[in-house]
């Protein structure tokens, strides 16, 4: 089962930008039975990032609008390259 991590730059817009990646993962992909978890967690980093099984699988600037879908999209495509 793979687990989804969400690394975010600590900061208040950044940890809310986090959540709702983490419930749009979630709601695509919580009900796949090869998703584990989906977590959360600041870094001393400047980064906006979702791995998955440990592997950074896409970064964006945090500086710049956060688009969730791509982090969906990209986390659904590196699931089926494990499976």
């Amino acid at each position: 089962m793979a687990e989804i991590a969400i690394e975010y730059a600590s900061g208040n817009r950044l940890r809310s930008e986090a959540e709702t990646a983490r419930r749009l993962i979630d709601a695509y992909l919580g009900d796949r039975p090869d998703v584990d978890d989906v977590t959360l967690s600041p870094s001393t980093e400047s980064v906006f990032c979702v791995s998955v099984e440990g592997d950074r699988i896409w970064c964006t600037d945090p500086r710049e609008w956060i688009d969730s879908m791509e982090a969906v999209s990209a986390a659904r495509s590196r699931l089926s390259e494990l499976h």
